[in-house]
């Protein structure tokens, strides 16, 4: 059960008061705090994550929306006949879909509205070039679990920001696959500060048919990434958890779920929601913090967990097996629609 209540409302406008106390069903205190939204929109979410060293962290998801009059309010003029008729009149303003229509150019957290009526709190990295929407990322700034069901990656996760762990949700993702717009996607990945590969892929989408979130994509570069083949590839594979994973290949043949290290120590855990196709790659799985700019994992620890994956070689390493274990601990993927020509392949500033 949780307990909700907001203090003092609106402060001239400038935002509200929330305090949270989080219980059990027998009334033990789980976690209790307070905390501010600093903000003059009239609608909006806010996420808030308390860091409690020594377990998990836990996070709220706060949606609201006042009465605030629209600044768009105008007086017009209406001629019936010859006699004229003062009336307001309300031009709603378009919500905007993606990073490339917010009116705020800085890079930071904006409230976009990616079915048109739904607002979600995203990272706009804004370049130059163009604007960057953020629809993943991973990193240890903050402390999520990925490892949910199924029907909780529908909808948007965790906090927004950099070296955050946040999901957009693939409800949002195949809505911004309809809007008309040819998005291009781009996938960092870092061990550390380090910037380890920068992957890009045309023509993104995710495909609600058959309730299946099939992606599709084409490959800057064959071969690698979600493009990686192993009988199959990510792209055109539906996506899946542990529970609901049936095809395209067998359970069994899946590395995310039966892989042995060299201790024969296995077999892995399944763990976090991805298109396993391949079953070389999973940008949900286990966070394993980096040591020294070494984000290997040479063994399995008691949990069995691969970590997050994502192949950077087309050759199958580790003795013939899909993932090259390497767990990478900052990472994002991120949709753009200006040429991809202008993308600078050498900008590691996302990894810190």
């Amino acid at each position: 059960m949780v307990k909700v209540e907001k203090e003092g409302g609106w402060m001239k406008n400038t935002g509200f008061n929330v305090s949270l106390k989080l219980t059990t069903v027998d009334g033990g205190v789980i976690d209790q705090y307070n905390f501010r939204v600093d903000t003059t929109n009239s609608q909006g979410i806010y996420v808030y994550t308390s860091l409690r060293p020594g377990t998990l962290a836990t996070t709220i998801s706060i949606a609201w929306a006042t009465n605030i009059p629209p600044p768009n309010l105008s007086t017009t003029t209406t001629f019936t006949g010859t006699t004229p008729t003062l009336g307001p009149t309300t031009t709603a303003p378009k919500l905007p879909a993606d990073c490339d229509e917010v009116e705020d150019k800085t890079s930071g957290i904006q409230t976009i509205y990616p079915d048109g009526s739904s607002p979600v709190n995203v990272y706009c990295d804004q370049k130059t070039s163009g604007a960057y929407t953020v629809i993943q990322s991973r990193g240890t700034t903050t402390n999520i679990t990925f490892d949910i069901p199924y029907a909780n990656y529908s909808d948007w996760f965790g906090e927004s920001g950099v070296g955050n762990n946040f999901w957009m949700g693939l409800d949002n993702m195949n809505a911004l696959s309809k809007n008309g717009k040819s998005y291009s996607l781009q996938i960092d990945l870092c061990c550390g500060t380090e910037l380890r590969a920068k992957q890009i892929y045309h023509n993104f989408k995710v495909d609600t048919k058959f309730n299946q979130y099939k992606l599709t994509a084409t490959a800057d570069l064959p071969g690698i990434g979600l493009d990686y083949t192993s009988t199959v590839k990510d792209i055109g594979a539906p996506f899946a958890t542990n529970s609901t994973y049936i095809l395209p290949k067998a359970k069994a043949e899946c590395d995310q779920f039966d892989y042995y290290d060299d201790n024969d120590a296995g077999p892995s855990v399944g763990y976090g929601g991805w298109w396993y196709g391949s079953c070389g790659n999973n940008l949900n799985g286990f966070m394993y913090p980096s040591s020294n700019l070494d984000c290997s994992v040479k063994k399995f620890d008691s949990t069995l967990l691969l970590g997050i994956n994502m192949r950077i070689t087309n050759g199958q390493a580790n003795g013939g097996y899909d993932v090259e274990l390497v767990s990478y601990d900052r990472v994002r993927m991120a949709l753009f629609t200006f040429d991809s020509l202008n993308v600078d392949k050498t900008d590691s500033s996302f990894c810190g």
